[in-house]
């Protein structure tokens, strides 16, 4: 559909006198939270500002937590054994306070189980019932004023007979490296488990601080009159921490939020695709927030000329001012693009700031373009960056390759129609490589080929964890991105699929070898979509939350008691009859799982086989390194650090270019600046007027032609095959000559 933009106004050779305008861009903090870069900061619960996190989880197990097989993993909580875990606070102000427990219920009948008490600096404290969602995770909460600064004394403990109690998880010492080692930052371990002491935190890194592990798990078989450290489980000889973490609902002392770039040259009305040149001159800066007494904000500014938010080019960010509101000049640099940060703090942790908005003012002087353009067709893309630093595989290493010949990937995707095609090819045939079985023992690492010889070695691969792990690297082999996600009780993976320009969930395991689409326009859904649908179908809102430690089902799997409030109007596509097989009605599909949904935030796993969970799928998910998705219906869980609700951070762009275009110094001539985020980047490619691809430099004059319809496509290549989804520009040129009389004898 023609767009009939207007870039240039004036016509024939003569060049338009210089006009001046004053334009604002008002961006709020919700846009800036979206599209930016946000570090310890959340939305406010009314949505309409930013604020700091409210949410600190203090732990030191994380990294060993799981099920082990170097030995006991469990202690047992019964009649005359208690568990003791200490906590160090330097100030124990919170709004709420829970102790957050993983342990297993003994007791074959959950209405017969015996209930738990906890005993905090002297106070008991009795037990939750148990969670319908996850019985094994026990949120308990803790009287406020039972806290104390300095060191706080939590015992575990069950009136229950030996065989009827409790069994509590031990992160053993012997456990910490592969998970992450006995480090933490910021009271727990997430970040460091996690791969993101590299992130930006309001400019200042958090401090590692080495954990002794074993030093604050104690337990007592003689009702509390002795203790001992060091010899915990039910065979007296482990070192280790419990799994007893301390959530503490208050804010982190400071974070920062980041705004992505801003086009200086943007506002001039009819211009938008194809920019004149323009010069900036009397730049303002106009900052809403609020910052009550003992909280602080501090707003900044960079330039740079490129909205790539991963370029080097941008500089150090600079202090234009503070307080709630501020009007500041700011010295422009030049640069087209700027960026702002608001720095929150807070000395108080049961107070923040909060950041509204910022209004950028500026005057813009420029020559209208002497020839007459119009946009005819336009894709572009606005790159999504995550503020979850992802580690992404190298594309060259050896055992990728290896992996490649091993499955014969080559031939499995012999004559496929394109990428689509491919990932499903290649999704059958990893379904295909063994029956559903648990990897124990012998648990493998995250490592194709170590999955593949012990299916070789013991006739059995693993469950769903193992045929994700094959599936995501065998796709890295082929060029394409993939990363793993866990669902309700399930291990699976999302895809970024180039000729969609979009992320797909994919499930590989031999009981599913599926995925699911929407039936109104056949585009395969992302695990975020499915999660929406489930919320959906289930009658779950902002209004009706998750009860994350209800004792009673707030859904129900399967076609029989599903709460239905609206039509779910997906579909499968899959090359199993299993999942559509009316003789298993009680199973979900795919959407019902997604009722909480978490990633690891990398899938290098040949580059760095750690840190990784231990023994995943096996236990439930008590590692910390993992980024939890939330909203208004999915509460967080405090058993975890790492959350998010911005979309950007689950699905950042990737393989598209983005490119800005301005109206050359000679007539016709349309310069343009390409830039993209692809993790196996070999240059760029454009097809101009269907010439075919060659290669391009990022920035070029691409010259059109007069009285024609001129069109340009972009797309990135990937260093291991495919490209992805070309941007595209058309431009209709209409062509004035000068006036020329006809000759007198013609």
């Amino acid at each position: 559909m023609i767009d009939l933009i207007a870039i240039a106004l004036a016509a024939g050779a003569t060049q338009a006198p210089a006009q001046a305008v004053v334009v604002a861009a008002d961006m709020d903090a919700i846009e800036a939270y979206e599209h930016g870069f946000a570090y310890n900061v959340m939305r406010t619960p009314d949505d309409d500002a930013v604020m700091l996190e409210d949410m600190v989880l203090i732990e030191s197990d994380g990294p060993g937590a799981g099920e082990s097989e170097k030995g006991t993993w469990t202690e047992e909580i019964c009649e005359g054994v208690l568990a003791r875990k200490t906590f160090r606070l330097e100030d124990p102000s919170a709004f709420e306070a829970h102790l957050v427990l993983y342990m297993t219920p003994m007791s074959e009948d959950r209405d017969e189980q015996e209930p738990f008490f906890a005993v905090v600096n002297g106070r008991r404290v009795p037990g939750p019932e148990l969670s319908w969602h996850e019985e094994m995770w026990h949120w308990v909460p803790v009287p406020v004023e039972a806290l104390r600064a300095g060191e706080n004394q939590v015992i575990v403990g069950c009136d229950a007979p030996r065989g009827q109690g409790y069994e509590l998880m031990i992160a053993r010492a012997d456990e910490y490296e592969g998970g992450g080692g006995a480090q933490r930052a910021g009271l727990n371990t997430a970040l460091v488990s996690a791969g993101q002491l590299g992130r930006e935190e309001a400019g200042a890194r958090p401090q590692l601080e080495a954990i002794d592990v074993g030093a604050h798990s104690a337990k007592s078989v003689d009702g509390g009159e002795t203790w001992v450290t060091g010899r915990l489980g039910t065979t007296d000889d482990v070192v280790g921490e419990y799994t007893i973490r301390l959530n503490l609902r208050r804010h982190k002392p400071r974070g920062a939020l980041l705004s992505p770039p801003i086009d200086l040259w943007d506002g001039l009305d009819g211009q938008e695709r194809i920019k004149p040149r323009c010069s900036v001159s009397d730049l303002k800066l106009l900052c809403l927030g609020d910052a009550p007494e003992g909280t602080s904000l501090t707003w900044q500014v960079r330039f740079a000329d490129t909205a790539d938010m991963t370029s080097e080019q941008w500089g150090a960010f600079r202090t234009v001012g503070s307080g709630e509101g501020l009007a500041a000049p700011v010295a422009h640099q030049g640069k087209r693009y700027l960026q702002w940060r608001a720095e929150l703090t807070t000395s108080e942790p049961l107070k923040t700031p909060r950041v509204r908005g910022v209004k950028v003012v500026r005057r813009l002087t420029f020559t209208p373009p002497a020839r007459r353009f119009y946009v005819w067709d336009y894709e572009n893309v606005r790159h999504r960056y995550s503020s979850i630093r992802f580690h992404y595989e190298d594309p060259g290493h050896p055992r990728l390759r290896e992996l490649r010949e091993r499955l014969n990937l080559d031939e499995v995707i012999a004559g496929a129609t394109g990428d689509w095609d491919r990932i499903n090819r290649v999704r059958h045939h990893v379904s295909q490589l063994w029956h559903h079985d648990r990897p124990t023992p012998d648990y493998p690492e995250w490592d194709a080929l170590e999955i593949l010889d012990r299916r070789d070695r013991v006739g059995k691969g693993g469950m769903c964890i193992q045929f994700s792990i094959v599936f995501i690297q065998s796709l890295l082999s082929l060029g394409y991105q993939a990363r793993h996600i866990n669902v309700f009780a399930h291990e699976t993976v999302e895809v970024y699929v180039d000729e969609l320009g979009r992320w797909v969930h994919v499930d590989p395991e031999s009981l599913f070898d599926s995925y699911q689409y929407h039936t109104a326009t056949g585009m395969p859904v992302s695990c975020l979509e499915q999660h929406r649908y489930f919320l959906q179908e289930s009658g779950l809102s902002a209004e009706d939350p998750i009860d994350w430690q209800a004792t009673e089902p707030w859904a129900r799997w399967g076609h029989e008691g599903t709460f239905v409030s609206a039509p779910v109007p997906l579909d499968f596509s899959t090359f199993t009859g299993w999942i559509n097989d009316p003789d298993k009605p009680d199973y979900p599909p795919q959407h019902q799982l997604a009722g909480f949904m978490r990633m690891m935030p990398r899938n290098n796993y040949f580059s760095r086989p750690f840190p990784r969970p231990l023994c995943q799928g096996t236990t439930n998910w008590p590692w910390n390194g993992y980024l939890n998705w939330y909203d208004r219906a999915t509460p967080r869980k405090l058993q975890y650090a790492l959350h998010t609700d911005r979309e950007a951070d689950f699905y950042p762009t990737l393989n598209r270019v983005q490119f800005d275009a301005v109206h050359g110094e000679r007539e016709g001539g349309i310069l343009i600046r390409m830039f993209t985020f692809a993790p196996n980047f070999d240059g760029f490619e454009i097809n101009v007027d269907g010439a075919g691809w060659r290669n391009s430099p990022a920035q070029f004059t691409w010259s059109t032609r007069p009285s024609a319809l001129n069109t340009l496509e972009m797309r990135a290549k990937n260093r291991l095959g495919p490209p992805g989804k070309p941007s595209r520009l058309q431009v209709m040129v209409h062509h004035k000559e000068p006036f020329s009389p006809r000759p007198e004898d013609w």
